[in-house]
């Protein structure tokens, strides 16, 4: 099951980089010059500048976004299922397109027809998928730069990640 689970993510991941390389495409070419900026530095907030009310409405937010995420690790799967297509071998082919290599691939004409009906489908979950997701943050009245903040701080800072341990194990 973990090693299903590990090549959904992987899934994800490939739809994200089909969808990403199409919408970049589509972007770089509608953007204008712009002038140059300094380039941003991530830099952590510190725990304490959280409330513990925050980083609980941080951790109700995280798990609804992980049942949304298994919602559609599930929609994905149900996809690739009806198109008759192997998540090792969508994957293999999303590698490849990312990659600009898919002609190269050994692949049936029926196998790219199902890989392109799949991308396209699943793409057209991605929309829904972010407004749930921006929902289930906003849900309890945390923002989503809040949360981005919390989330950085949390994969950077083990004070943080112990405090939020800590208000998880009291939940």
């Amino acid at each position: 099951m973990n090693n299903l689970h590990n090549k959904l993510k992987g899934l994800v991941v490939a739809i994200l980089a089909v969808g990403a390389t199409t919408i970049a495409g589509t972007a770089v070419a509608q953007q204008k010059p712009q002038p140059k900026q300094q380039p941003k530095t991530e830099q952590t907030t510190p725990a304490s500048s959280f409330s513990d009310a925050e980083l609980k409405q941080f951790i109700d937010a995280n798990n609804r976004l992980m049942v949304i995420q298994q919602d559609g690790e599930k929609a994905m799967l149900a996809i690739l299922t009806e198109e008759k297509l192997s998540v090792e071998k969508f994957s293999q082919m999303a590698k490849a397109h990312q990659e600009q290599k898919l002609n190269e691939l050994k692949a049936t004409p029926e196998e790219l027809d199902a890989f392109n009906r799949s991308a396209q489908r699943m793409m057209e979950l991605q929309p829904a998928m972010e407004q749930n997701m921006q929902a289930a943050i906003v849900k309890d009245g945390l923002t989503v730069d809040k949360y981005e903040q919390i989330m950085l701080a949390l994969r950077q800072d083990p004070a943080m990640q112990a405090k939020v341990q800590k208000l998880m194990e009291q939940q």
